[in-house]
């Protein structure tokens, strides 16, 4: 039972109500809802991981797979247009260094300089060896294309959905699975999370409502 009368101070729950006494001396961190809902809805990969532990992990894995000299090309073609933020994990365009809409075959081919059937024949083998998702296109006819983030990404924290699409593939090395978002290992890891974040993620909740429009076809 609480002594509210030896605390000079306390911390209200504009949502429960619940009063939390603290002392003049103790340090204080408030987590807003957006950041709330920006860690239930994302989730951390490459953790304790530098970049170029993660690419050994991953181009290992790659080498296995024989991809042919033209999946070799449109794969690298995609790390240079990789997107981020909340277009994280698409094969994007940029205008201006700003999105410019998201990669269609027709563009992506021509960046290769493939024919017809070496770039779908690549296509086809990336998306046979798990290492790229297509999906309907969100803002046309055709596919877009999502390159899995156990090989590469500009993020640390990635939306759920894009994890669950390539969660069971070989290249999961940390062996993590959504599943997970409900064990309290991972409670803990996020109340963590939320005492070190701070109030800049107004884009980031802008990108997970545009994850939470896509279809990805589950």
């Amino acid at each position: 039972m609480i002594d509210y009368e030896e605390y000079s101070r306390a911390l209200v729950d504009l949502e429960t109500g619940e009063a939390i006494p603290i002392n003049d001396n103790d340090i204080v961190s408030i987590t807003s809802r957006k950041t709330t809902a920006y860690l239930n809805k994302t989730i951390e990969i490459n953790k304790s991981k530098k970049f170029t532990k993660t690419m050994d992990l991953s181009f290992r894995e790659i080498a296995q797979c024989n991809l042919t000299k033209s999946s070799y090309d449109v794969l690298m073609t995609m790390f240079s247009c990789l997107g981020w933020g909340k277009y994280s994990g698409f094969v994007i365009k940029l205008k201006n260094k700003q999105f410019n809409g998201f990669m269609s075959s027709k563009e992506l081919q021509a960046l290769t300089l493939c024919s017809d059937s070496a770039f779908k024949g690549a296509i086809t083998q990336l998306r046979n060896e798990e290492i790229i998702k297509t999906i309907p296109a969100i803002d046309g006819r055709g596919n877009n294309f999502i390159l899995n983030p156990f090989i590469a990404t500009h993020d640390k924290r990635i939306p759920t959905k894009i994890f669950k699409l390539f969660e069971n593939t070989k290249f999961n090395y940390t062996h993590e699975s959504s599943s997970q978002l409900s064990s309290n290992e991972l409670q803990a890891r996020i109340r963590e999370e939320r005492r070190k974040t701070q109030e800049q993620i107004h884009e980031e909740m802008t990108g997970i409502e545009f994850i939470d429009s896509i279809d990805f076809g589950e």
